[in-house]
């Protein structure tokens, strides 16, 4: 039954890796491997900047952002002025604030890639709101970290204007989704399948759970890109009626999707789901941090996700 309880959290998530050569799936951008296999508390790290920016931004506090960068840092705008040195950015925000007092911004992080043990590279989208509620102005960035005497400082980051992309174009790097896939082991099998939606602007699976011959559990997933929250998101129904939902990060060669989950009891479950593309053919996947009702649960230990080579015509 272990499968049947946590497999359907699974259909939460999506995934994303390092591509081996030669196996990269077409419309999916290689992200090339870190200089060590674990940056965790590196990403960490960088992640508290940027919460750092965003407290000091919403208090129109220049001195604290001009403090996250280097002393030589330098930024690029949207109309490719450049500002060097971290006295002359606190000078830019200072004005900033002064004239946009009480604006609000929000940062998505799309991807953190280590380019070595002291330098990473951070590409996302930013959303600022005015105070008087006016139109928020969206745009892109890209940051490139270092580590400067054990902290990670904003050494170079260059502003560029928001594009339109279609959601197709967003789900393109999940590509790799499309096909039959299956994970057994000797209690259980799953199965799911996954395809575009007629209009190519969602992925649909649908999958099975069945235990000695018998389907114990189906249902459908839609997956997405949610332009409000400017994030992938997934949308799950099962056949008892449970439903649920996740929200989907990129973190280096993984997709790391908070989910939540209400059971046809009302019971509410939440964990974090990690699934990492392997090859064309094959996948990993791994639950952490859950909770039923409040209590904690065990981890989930890596499971392998095996695609069904096509059935002959």
């Amino acid at each position: 039954m272990r499968i049947v309880l946590t497999v359907f959290g699974l259909f939460l998530i999506g995934s994303a890796s390092p591509w081996c050569a030669g196996d990269e799936p077409k419309g999916t951008p290689a992200i090339q491997p870190s200089g060590s296999s674990d940056h965790r508390e590196d990403e960490k790290a960088i992640r508290a900047a940027d919460e750092k920016f965003v407290k000091a931004y919403d208090a129109g506090d220049a001195k604290a952002i001009a403090n996250l960068f280097t002393e030589d840092a330098e930024a690029v705008d949207e109309e490719g002025d450049i500002v060097q040195g971290r006295e002359a950015l606190g000078l830019v925000f200072a004005e900033l604030f002064e004239e946009n007092p009480d604006s609000k911004i929000e940062l998505t992080v799309d991807s953190l890639r280590f380019l070595n043990e002291t330098s990473a590279l951070e590409r996302g989208h930013s959303k600022v709101t005015p105070k008087d509620g006016g139109s928020p102005e969206y745009g892109r960035y890209i940051v490139l970290y270092v580590k400067r005497d054990g902290t990670w400082l904003q050494a170079h980051v260059r502003e560029q204007a928001e594009k339109h992309v279609s959601p197709h174009e967003r789900l393109k790097e999940l590509e790799w989704l499309v096909g039959d896939w299956v994970e057994e082991d000797s209690h259980a099998v799953v199965t799911n399948s996954c395809r575009w939606s007629e209009d190519k602007n969602f992925l649909l699976r649908q999958f099975t759970i069945r235990i000695g011959g018998k389907t114990a559990l189906s249902g459908t997933q839609r997956i997405g890109w949610d332009p409000s929250s400017r994030q992938i998101r997934s949308w799950v129904f099962d056949n008892d009626g449970g439903f649920g939902e996740g929200f989907w990060t990129r973190r280096d060669n993984e997709w790391v999707i908070r989910s939540h989950l209400v059971r046809p009891d009302g019971h509410q479950e939440t964990s974090t789901q990690v699934l990492m593309f392997v090859n064309p053919h094959q996948a990993r996947w791994r639950s952490v941090d859950r909770s039923a009702g409040g209590k904690a649960l065990p981890d989930i230990d890596e499971m392998v996700m095996v695609k069904t080579p096509p059935k002959p015509e």
